[in-house]
């Protein structure tokens, strides 16, 4: 069994509400996954990668890291409570919200398949063996996206990547809600029928350009805009 799989001890939380290019518009949006497939880093944490297509035809890429490098999808807090990486969290929201499933059944139900994937040695996109999460494709989600401002990382000359002065803007998947009700998993795990977190993330954010620009010692900032299983519910 994928250690994916959700685990009884751990409770399910709300994700916090928050506060003309390839980018979004900050809110929520109708969206089908184009593409999920499953990744390792070179240090050994996964990935769960996802392509969003929503109803303007723009899409949105982006990497959720479901695992450290040991292999855990937990923490432990400062309190010695147990929580989900916030990656796993999200990616096993997409999970539950479009298959009713969790992620690791998800997991255990991939296929290797090929995928267009970007190349940083020949600088463009070419076709990869990955493992897909088939399960996820073409299925219906809504999804609460941040446009953000968030600094541009350069090599520091020691091969470690650091924050520049330098800013541009981007989009962040916050979390994903029901396709037909907009409602949490959280909500529709206590029996909820009508959709509240989701209501009140709009109502907060939609529209707003978030800034998470951190101030580097040596510059000042300037932002630059870039183009950009088992059935859990009866």
């Amino acid at each position: 069994m994928s250690n994916l799989s959700m685990q009884e001890d751990v409770k399910v939380e709300e994700l916090s509400t928050g506060g003309g290019s390839f980018l979004w518009d900050t809110g929520i949006y109708d969206c089908v996954v184009d593409m999920a497939y499953f990744d390792k880093s070179k240090a050994g944490a996964r990935s769960l990668n996802i392509t969003l297509l929503n109803d303007a035809g723009k899409k949105i890429k982006q990497t959720f890291y479901v695992t450290n490098r040991k292999g855990e999808v937990t923490y432990m807090n400062a309190k010695g409570e147990k929580h989900y990486l916030p990656g796993y969290s999200v990616s096993n929201n997409l999970a539950v919200t479009a298959t009713e499933t969790d992620i690791g059944a998800v997991d255990d139900a991939t296929e290797e398949k090929m995928v267009n994937v970007y190349d940083f040695t020949k600088k463009k996109e070419v076709p990869t063996a990955k493992d897909v999460a088939v399960q996820l494709l073409g299925k219906k989600v809504k999804a609460a996206i941040f446009k953000q401002v968030v600094n541009k990382r350069a090599d520091d000359g020691t091969g470690t990547w650091v924050d520049t002065a330098e800013t541009k803007e981007e989009n962040e998947i916050k979390d994903f809600y029901f396709a037909d009700s907009g409602l949490t998993v959280a909500e529709k795990t206590k029996g909820i029928e009508e959709a509240v977190m989701s209501v009140k993330w709009a109502e907060r954010n939609t529209g707003k350009v978030i800034n998470r620009a951190k101030e580097v010692a040596g510059g000042s900032t300037a932002t630059t805009a870039k183009p950009a299983g088992k059935k859990l519910f009866n």
